[in-house]
């Protein structure tokens, strides 16, 4: 089955634009997944969020961050902190 819509040139303009915005969002979510580890120490967690250590403390201490702490190392899961930031999606 082949469907064909005639549309106008604003139209797939748009499209193709969010297209590209979808695509390259998804290419650099791709990309931080591969350089960024399961488990991150906090230096690598900063880098990661792209935030400052101050606010990553923040975090932890008035938001409910994610983190793990094993004989005073502490470790935040990559998975555990996408979830966490997804809470607060607009």
């Amino acid at each position: 089955m082949k469907l064909e819509v005639d549309l106008s040139p604003t139209i797939e303009q748009q499209l193709t634009e969010v297209a590209s915005r979808v695509w390259a969002e998804t290419m650099q979510q791709e990309i931080q997944r591969t350089i960024f580890p399961e488990w991150m120490d906090l230096e690598t967690t900063c880098e990661y969020l792209q935030v400052s250590r101050s606010n990553l403390s923040k975090f932890i201490k008035e938001l409910d961050f994610p983190i793990s702490t094993i004989n005073q190392t502490k470790r935040c899961n990559r998975k555990k902190v996408d979830e966490w930031m997804s809470q607060f999606e607009m």
